[in-house]
């Protein structure tokens, strides 16, 4: 067993906790504002809100993230984050899945 822990004083942009090969946790913090542009992984993402509301894109869609809310991206599609009214903090996990 490994324990995370987040790196308190990263108050904007990513806090990498893990970085493998075929598996990445990242603490994504967003202030107030702050948008994080659009781009793709060549993994499945998954983006868990854990503080703040954040506006989650993809090219056909929007959806604000509340804490406890999950968003699963396929390999490839373009996506991005935004902090409009409130900052806020997302864990994003790229992985590959097994089959």
């Amino acid at each position: 067993m490994q324990i995370l822990n987040p790196d308190l004083s990263v108050s904007q942009g990513p806090d990498r906790m893990l970085s493998k090969r075929h598996l990445s946790i990242v603490r994504l913090v967003l202030p107030k504002g702050f948008t994080i542009k659009r781009h793709r992984s060549l993994m499945t993402v998954t983006v868990v809100a854990i503080k703040g509301a954040i506006v989650f894109h993809t090219d056909d869609e929007a959806t604000t993230l509340v804490p406890g809310q999950a968003v699963v991206m396929a390999p490839g599609e373009f996506h991005w984050l935004e902090a409009p009214a409130e900052a806020g903090e997302v864990m994003v996990v790229h992985g590959v899945l097994a089959e």
